[in-house]
């Protein structure tokens, strides 16, 4: 969904105007979400070149008129406006409420796929289970099952007792035993069904993602029979009370998930320090991270939330570098200036590396070694 919206952006990708976004709700903080543009524009403006004076304000006059008459609500909207042409898009994921004048800014976009990752929930009752894939906070790709077992041999043994015992334990039940110890038999019989249909449907199934495995509080019998090989995608379990709605159940999920994130990034943020103190296949700073990545010598980035730092784009070899007169690819003096918060996801899909965003405690730990750091391949 969201590279189709890249796609239809691509009109636009030399063209100039206003990116505008926003997380306010449009039906409950109408108002709100109109000062909101009116103060960033206005702050806007003193930024904005002579040359292009009057097309961002034709285009800040466009997006105004735009908002004041818009209806749809949406947890995230962006708008990219010009002075002929208004392009809209909601989205259920989150972006932060910023506005810039330029060229289309997608970099939001391609933060929000690389810090909002697929993952799956599987949650598992006596009756069976549902595996739901969770693609940018919404459910897709669901699998239910409720395996049938079949317990015709077991029942003739036993003479059928009911499906849960009641009362007491009787003794000297039909068939042998008691009442209780068959009814323990047909439902182990029963979980194992469970868990043998979830290990073919879920591990076998699910595309490496990784997973979240969720019972409620009153199924405690299923967990003694589920035996995870240990490189499963399953990487966590969860418990939740009985009565939790498939949103308490993403809701908490997702509070895992981010609490695991952070244990995470202060794990790979303490071995980056390491190796940058070491020069052990590591380091930091904005310099030395672009002379790597366009080395093709990068395996993994590193990047604060907050980062932002312009450099050099030379026009000549589109070799990017940071505070030096010329290209230190081509020794020409002709480039452009670009934050390379916009561009580094398309320097990581160039050389292949991979992002990595640490946040909060961490991102500032980062900010204070220039923000940005990688690791070598070798």
């Amino acid at each position: 969904m969201i590279f189709e919206k890249f796609k239809e952006l691509s009109e636009f990708k030399n063209e100039k105007g206003i990116s505008f976004y926003s997380t306010i709700n449009i039906t409950n903080y109408k108002n709100e979400l109109i000062s909101f543009a009116k103060k960033g524009l206005e702050n806007l403006i003193n930024k904005i070149d002579k040359n292009d004076l009057n097309f961002f304000i034709s285009s800040k006059n466009n997006l105004l008129n735009y908002l004041e008459g818009i209806r749809i609500k949406g947890k995230s909207l962006y708008i990219f406006s010009t002075p002929k042409k208004v392009y809209e898009n909601f989205y259920d994921f989150p972006l932060r409420n910023e506005i810039y004048f330029g060229l289309p800014n997608l970099y939001q976009f391609y933060w929000a796929l690389i810090e909002n990752p697929d993952f799956g929930i599987v949650y598992i009752t006596l009756n069976g289970f549902v595996f739901n894939r969770i693609n940018l906070y919404k459910e897709s790709g669901i699998i239910k099952v409720v395996p049938s077992v079949d317990t015709s041999s077991w029942r003739r043994k036993h003479i059928m007792p009911p499906p849960s015992p009641k009362g007491g334990v009787t003794i000297g039940a039909v068939g042998g035993g008691n009442l209780k110890d068959a009814y323990e038999e047909r439902l182990e019989l029963h979980i194992y069904k469970i868990l043998k249909e979830f290990k073919s449907n879920v591990l076998k199934n699910s595309d490496n993602l990784r997973t979240i495995f969720v019972t409620s509080d009153s199924e405690e019998k299923i967990d003694d029979f589920l035996n995870i090989e240990p490189n499963s995608n399953i990487f966590v379990k969860l418990v939740t009370p009985s009565n939790a709605t498939m949103q308490d159940i993403l809701n908490i999920s997702i509070d895992k998930l981010n609490e695991i994130k952070k244990f995470d990034e202060e794990k790979a943020l303490n071995e980056l320090f390491n190796r940058a103190s070491t020069s052990n296949l590591g380091g930091v700073g904005i310099s030395s991270s672009l002379k790597f990545i366009q080395d093709g010598r990068v395996k993994k980035i590193l990047i604060s939330e907050n980062f932002s730092k312009l450099v050099n784009i030379c026009k000549k070899c589109s070799y990017i570098y940071f505070e030096k007169e010329s290209c230190p690819s081509c020794n020409s003096n002709e480039f452009e200036l670009e934050d390379l918060r916009f561009i580094i996801h398309n320097l990581c899909e160039k050389y292949k590396s991979e992002l990595y965003i640490v946040h909060e405690e961490n991102a500032k730990k980062l900010d204070l070694n220039g923000g940005i750091g990688f690791f070598l391949r070798y």
